[in-house]
């Protein structure tokens, strides 16, 4: 097949200009679809700008965002409808403009984009930057730095600050503006000094309800007036990032039922909303593509929410090669969707539902596809085989809400009742169509104030030679969730091997941290008395631990633990009573540890619970003491 080249130049495209391109491109885009031949869209070298005002607009609906609220999304890059096209960057700069999804691909099958680079002007993601603290004699405030391009306004009564955009071209109005605290319960701190970045609640940041008054001393400097005492987390050099997640409108980014996407030598400097999102798309690659702020505009930030997040996808989910630096919250998780069993129609058919508020209006299941049921109390394999979906009445259809769909299938259901004594819905199922193979290797994860990797799905799963530091929570978090975010699945085949694990000690920090965290979410608080999760192997990695466990584990079956290397970081420092528990295991059957190697004085420990003694087996490396917790519940 022959190739078509197309300079955007060609449709008034212009290379450093003001121009917007939104417009321009979206007519290339609607002029080549039909066109037989493999075609590439070429961006001669420059930047170019993209606004909301004349770009497309579709109503669809997003997983992980508040779509209920906001089903009309403005998307200034929509590739829609097109196979066989390749967007050529040449190393340009992509400004996008408002709080907007500045890529799309829907329905599409064979698209890449390669050598190119895209931020947004004024980042939906704010930052305050303490230059100096001072308390004394009863008086108490703090000088903050934005950064020169960040517009904002403080109130006459001097009491309350806002966050503006950058105005329209068009109509020369703010695209959105925001008060300080962005109505959120939480505020990120990143500290230069050690790396860390972390969440407070708004009340220990800039914005505590205690201020006083807010000045501006000059551009771009404001100092805030406090009572009694400084918010807690405010100190000098922090970085304060403040971001509206409790209003998530669209994704930054987004692939829609479409299969065979590659980004390929991409720079992504910001994604508003939640990230880059996959939903129901299949065999997706991102190659050297880097989730970085932009440095040269002081940002500290790099995503709204997550950097990439798969709702839903089936063939190979690649990551390879990427960097991954101060996204908001977990820079990969990968899922599928659990939907909670309502009703049951007849034998055949059940009504089903979206549980969790922020999944709602996409399709979930098609026909041919397979469906697997799930107690939600056990989440262990009660249902045997798979069930073929024949018929679909999808969310929003024939009187459907936007969260209730009815699903028939090619065999009789495998229960008769819904809810248990309380009156809780027993039941959920998945896709199983829409489970995908995961390669996630070569990466570098750093500064992250939440989890590094959250990968749940059936398929294999290899997660092999990355970098991690300054994780703030767990660095892999296994999961399978049916009682809060329903992101399910049950891992059957992962392998973590030769990666590199800095676990650094957080102050004031009280949840959870081990390297690797497996944790399924059942319904209710008495854990599953059977494995969910089966064939997990973790080698030949290496482990920098200031503390905490290198794996705790629920609920697994065939888990692996051999030729790590497990290294003290600071072996003289006071730990504060935590001990050298590296190992836990709860409900878990044949678990080996073999040939592990421990530097800087580690006396390793591993715990058990709700287990037989001899579903831990030790083989060939150090002694490992081994502590039995509540040992009347061993049977």
């Amino acid at each position: 097949m022959t190739v078509k080249i197309i300079d955007v130049s060609e449709y008034g495209g212009e290379a450093n200009s003001s121009k917007d391109h939104s417009p321009i491109v979206n007519q290339v885009l609607q002029d080549i679809k039909g066109i037989k031949e493999d075609i590439i869209l070429s961006f001669p070298k420059g930047f170019y700008h993209f606004y909301p005002d004349h770009a497309p607009k579709r109503e669809f609906h997003t997983s992980n965002t508040d779509t209920r609220r906001h089903p009309i999304k403005t998307v200034c890059f929509l590739i829609e409808e097109q196979e066989n096209l390749t967007i050529e960057g040449n190393g340009s700069f992509f400004y996008f403009h408002g709080d907007v999804m500045g890529l799309g691909i829907f329905h599409s099958k064979n698209i890449r984009l390669q050598n190119l680079s895209w931020d947004y002007e004024v980042s939906t993601l704010s930052e305050l930057f303490v230059e100096k603290t001072f308390a004394e004699n009863g008086c108490y405030y703090a000088d903050y730095k934005l950064e020169d391009y960040v517009p904002y306004e403080i109130s006459e009564n001097q009491l309350n600050f806002y966050w503006l955009s950058e105005r329209s071209p068009y109509t020369n109005q703010y695209y959105w503006k925001d008060e300080g605290s962005k109505n959120e319960w939480v505020v990120v701190g990143f500290d230069e000094r050690n790396g860390m970045k972390r969440r407070f609640s708004v009340n220990k940041g800039p914005f505590a309800d205690n201020r006083v008054k807010i000045e501006e001393l000059e551009k771009g400097k404001i100092r805030i007036h406090y009572n009694n005492s400084l918010p807690k987390a405010v100190v000098d050099k922090r970085v304060f990032e403040f971001c509206k997640a409790s209003d998530r409108n669209t994704a930054g980014a987004f692939i829609w039922e479409s299969e065979n996407i590659t980004l390929s030598n991409v720079e992504i400097h910001y994604l508003h909303g939640f990230g880059f999102l996959v939903q129901m798309s299949g065999d997706i690659t991102f190659q050297s593509t880097n989730f970085i702020p932009n440095s040269t505009m002081g940002k500290h930030g790099s995503s709204f929410a997550d950097s990439i997040h798969v709702s839903g996808a089936k063939g190979v989910i690649t990551v390879d090669g990427c960097t991954f630096m101060h996204p908001h919250d977990d820079p990969i998780n990968i899922h599928g969707t659990f939907t909670r069993v309502q009703k049951i129609i007849n034998e055949n058919t059940i009504e089903v539902i979206y549980a969790h508020p922020q999944q709602s209006g996409f399709p979930q299941y098609h026909l041919g596809d397979s469906v697997a049921f799930f107690n939600r109390a056990t989440m262990g394999d009660e249902f045997e085989g798979e069930y073929e979906v024949t018929n679909v009445v999808h969310p929003g259809q024939d009187g459907n809400d936007l969260q209730t769909m009815q699903v028939t299938f090619n065999k009789e259901l495998p229960f008769d009742t819904l809810t248990n004594e309380k009156g809780e819905y027993l039941y959920v199922m998945e896709n199983v169509t829409y489970t995908p193979e995961v390669v996630i290797k070569n990466n570098t994860f750093n500064h992250v104030p939440t989890r590094g990797i959250l990968c749940t799905t059936r398929r294999k799963v290899l997660i092999e030679d990355n970098h991690f530091q300054n994780i703030t929570m767990s660095t892999i978090f296994i999961s399978n969730d049916s009682n809060d975010w329903y992101e399910s699945g049950p891992v059957r085949d992962m392998t973590i091997r030769g990666n590199t694990f800095h676990v650094s000690h957080v102050e004031d920090w009280d949840y959870r941290k081990p390297a690797i965290y497996i944790h399924p979410i059942p319904l209710g608080e008495i854990a599953s008395p059977v494995p969910i999760h089966k064939n997990i192997t973790v080698e030949n990695n290496t482990f920098y631990m200031q503390h905490e466990y290198v794996v705790s584990a629920e609920n697994v079956e065939n888990l692996t633990i051999r030729k790590n290397k497990i290294v003290k970081v600071n072996p003289s420092r006071d730990y504060d009573g935590i001990h050298d528990a590296l190992f836990e295991f709860d409900t878990c059957k044949n678990v080996l540890l073999e040939g592990n190697i421990y530097e800087g004085g580690f006396v390793p420990v591993a715990t058990m619970k709700r287990m037989k003694e001899s579903d831990l087996k030790i083989n060939n490396e150090q002694t490992v003491v081994f502590e039995t917790k509540n040992p009347l519940e061993i049977k």
